[in-house]
């Protein structure tokens, strides 16, 4: 079925309220998931606009605490938590994830159990821990963790914007249909919805302008730094070319950090030799060493490693066909670069005619 693109006559805040609307009238329970940051800022907010018209009192927050948070997107954690129209969970739970050190990605666990390492600081007292299990929690299975809080159906809403990456962009317009709207893989309860995807980062600072809203002061501290505006732990793989920037916008933190993971200290001197470009010229060499990339930072026993490892072998076996559109250079960087840029969650086409390496005249 074709797509066609069709202009309306409306407003990204009005069409959100209407999307917000329609997740209050498909699901039993509704939960804003708050990361301390803009967009979700914006998502709480206008929840709590929609809230008050169908003559609620309260917005079910949650907010996954990642440890590695700097103090100013607490501080405004903190301030929401404390208003009188959110119902408010705060979440300090194990909780896997990846930290991107010195070329390599490994795993890492917020509030890893037994004090196997040093905590950034002490877990909040007002917090969940969920400390009679010794459950290690992801993403997904926190979905889990919340859905258990209700009964019926969970409606988890996120600040997901599209445009902030591209792979962010297609997992809302391959649906028809309700295409902020997808299943939790976790639990079948569970609906993931992203009821303000279509909004630009101009759009969000405009509605705090127009309501006075609160965001957090993360946000200048970043622009004196020349970043770029997000709210993420400082060890992911793009945060962490950047530990520069977070040494200017908290000192406090970014020591503490570095006393934690004294490596971030030779991250930061010697970034530039870990840039993409020597990972591609490391790892590009040939597709057997695009799969080493994969073993090295994707995860193993996960479905994302699965399909890597199933995409690859896929190439392997067009390449043999077709190396030219492959191959182009007489080396496997173009696929290389697919699969940093996460195309295989998806499927990695061939290269351009375009970027073809043309054949020499004799």
């Amino acid at each position: 079925m074709a797509r066609q693109r069709k202009f309306i006559d409306t407003d990204v805040y009005e069409e959100a309220k209407k999307r917000i609307n329609h997740i209050y009238d498909l699901h039993d329970n509704v939960v804003c998931s708050f990361s301390g940051g803009k967009d979700s800022g914006v998502l709480i907010n206008l929840a709590w606009e929609v809230a008050q018209d169908r003559g609620l009192d309260k917005v079910n927050v949650i907010f996954r605490d990642e440890e590695l948070v700097p103090q100013a997107v607490l501080d405004n954690v903190f301030y929401y938590m404390q208003q009188p129209w959110t119902d408010f969970t705060w979440y300090a739970v194990p909780l896997k994830s990846n930290k991107y050190i010195l070329g390599e990605t490994s795993t890492i666990i917020f509030w890893e159990p037994n004090q196997n390492r040093e905590w950034m600081r002490p877990k909040p007292e007002w917090a969940e821990t969920l400390s009679d299990t010794d459950d290690i929690y992801s993403q997904y299975t926190m979905d889990n963790v919340i859905a258990q809080k209700y009964k019926g159906s969970v409606a988890i809403m996120t600040g997901v914007r599209a445009s902030e990456s591209l792979v962010r962009y297609r997992s809302v317009v391959n649906a028809l249909h309700d295409n902020y709207i997808s299943q939790s893989p976790a639990n079948t309860r569970v609906k993931l919805c992203k009821p303000i995807y279509d909004w630009e980062v101009d759009d969000v600072f405009k509605y705090f302008a127009d309501t006075g809203h609160r965001y957090t002061s993360w946000y200048e501290s970043q622009l004196w730094a020349e970043d770029t505006f997000r709210v993420a732990t400082p060890l992911n793989t793009e945060n962490s070319k950047k530990l520069d920037k977070w040494a200017v916008e908290d000192p406090v933190f970014y020591d503490r950090l570095s006393q934690i993971f004294p490596e971030i200290r030779a991250q930061e001197r010697y970034i530039n030799d870990l840039d993409s470009s020597h990972i591609v010229k490391k790892y590009g060499k040939n597709l057997d060493t695009v799969g080493v990339w994969i073993n090295n930072n994707i995860p193993k026993n996960t479905p994302a490693y699965q399909k890597a490892i199933k995409e690859l072998e896929r190439i392997k076996r067009r390449a043999v066909l077709q190396p030219a559109i492959w191959l182009p250079h007489g080396n496997a960087e173009y696929v290389l670069k697919q699969f940093m840029q996460g195309a295989y969650k998806r499927q990695i086409m061939p290269v351009k005619f375009k970027d073809r390496k043309r054949p020499t005249r004799s």
